[in-house]
């Protein structure tokens, strides 16, 4: 699904757009001349589906790498399998690379997690033995302008990217925010709330004009006004949770 110029939601499931596995988050291609960057792998689920999607939309650009923004399964389950499949590498922040190569179900959260119905019973997330640092690949990079943005809350590990691609800086913020301001705290240790509201603030400075968020609808203008939305609930007392 093309966005913009350079810009495709590649894959994301039953809460987003249902191109690919129902468990999936969405999954970005970016594209500029001759490189192609993708932004999460999806839950590890149905993973030829995602790549043969990629790999349409990529137009033979070769994947620099795919960035991870936190190693929750949805977003980060498809790694191994998907950088095998586009013959890349993996890449992201510290404690998410740690996270991800360990693979740990009770690291990551996961054994809770599908407990409670959030993933299929038997659910495994396969570990990615090797996960890069995301800096050295961003600085690799001559043809996508992109930053690496710390942004704990949703959980401790989370990173967001800003990236800049002709006239549009994109705010690849995972599940830090959503549409509308919406936000998303799973109730668990990981969460920090006064750590999110700091890394809103901080993403807001950045002066985004579009939100690509892991779920739900992509705003494609005024990615500002729905950081602000989320920061004005703050401001009055309140949480304003989930991304529906």
């Amino acid at each position: 699904m093309k966005l913009l110029p350079g810009l495709h939601l590649a894959g994301g499931g039953r809460l987003g757009p249902g191109l690919t596995n129902p468990y999936d988050c969405n999954v970005y291609l970016l594209t500029a001349g001759r490189q192609a960057l993708v932004v999460d792998s999806g839950c590890g689920l149905d993973t030829g589906d995602l790549a043969g999607r990629i790999m349409s939309q990529a137009d033979g650009r070769p994947v620099a790498g795919i960035l991870l923004t936190h190693a929750h399964a949805d977003h980060a389950g498809g790694a191994a399998e998907l950088a095998g499949l586009l013959s890349t590498n993996v890449y992201a922040g510290n404690r998410t690379a740690r996270l991800v190569a360990a693979g740990d179900h009770d690291q990551l959260g996961l054994t809770r997690a599908i407990r409670a119905g959030v993933y299929p019973p038997g659910y495994r997330f396969p570990p990615a033995p090797v996960v890069c640092d995301a800096a050295d690949l961003l600085a690799g990079l001559t043809e996508i302008r992109a930053e690496a943005l710390p942004a704990p809350g949703h959980s401790r590990d989370h990173t967001c990217y800003l990236v800049e691609a002709g006239q549009y800086r994109y705010l690849l913020s995972g599940d830090l925010v959503f549409a509308r301001g919406r936000i998303a705290l799973l109730g668990t240790d990981d969460a920090d709330i006064p750590a999110l509201h700091d890394s809103l603030a901080e993403m807001r400075r950045r002066e985004p004009d579009v939100l690509l968020p892991g779920h739900g609808v992509p705003v494609l203008a005024d990615a500002c006004w729905h950081l602000d939305q989320a920061l004005h609930e703050f401001e009055l007392g309140r949480i304003p949770m989930s991304f529906q």
